[in-house]
């Protein structure tokens, strides 16, 4: 994480990284119980706040150690919120959930063991390395090739996903490893 400096700090605008993630737990909150003619835009407010979050904190040294572990936690639920409701709705199998869902899974068993072993506390925020953002940015693909019924793709990216998921979550444990040893 960047310097967080005094004039970056005192700016009345420093909370908004914080508020595009809040807005994105509660669009989480929300998509289930959405009529469908809501998905499309509840799905591009939350991809356009999943950018401008992280993209804001950095550019104005907004960051907060709240922000970085607030951000992928309001990404993760927004993506569960999404995909379950499609297995829900029948328009995604949980087969295909739990490959897209691979790096999520991967990370939470990560946390878990973290959390059983007592090294939760020793554990400094980590950013997000390029595999996790392509994988989200798959995951995001077959949310919006299943809302267009686009259904061409959506094999070879679930797989895309999986593959690429659990390369991330390879990197993040390889991180935590060398942090912890």
């Amino acid at each position: 994480m960047s310097q967080i400096t005094k004039s970056s700090t005192a700016s009345p605008f420093r909370h908004i990284p914080n508020t595009l993630s809040w807005l994105r737990l509660f669009l989480a909150l929300l998509f289930p119980f959405a009529p469908e003619s809501w998905y499309l835009v509840i799905i591009l407010i939350a991809m356009v706040t999943e950018f401008l979050d992280g993209f804001l904190a950095r550019i104005f040294s907004w960051q907060s150690y709240f922000g970085q572990v607030l951000d992928p936690i309001a990404d993760k639920l927004f993506f569960l919120s999404v995909s379950m409701t499609w297995v829900w709705l029948g328009k995604l199998s949980l087969y295909y959930w739990l490959l897209l869902s691979a790096r999520d899974l991967g990370v939470l068993l990560i946390a878990a063991v973290l959390a059983v072993t007592s090294h939760v506390a020793k554990v400094k925020s980590i950013k997000a390395k390029l595999l996790s953002k392509i994988t989200t940015l798959i995951q995001y693909l077959v949310v919006l090739a299943i809302l267009f019924k686009i259904n061409e793709p959506i094999s070879a990216l679930v797989i895309a996903a999986a593959i690429i998921g659990v390369l991330a979550t390879l990197q993040y444990a390889i991180i935590l490893w060398k942090e912890n040893k």
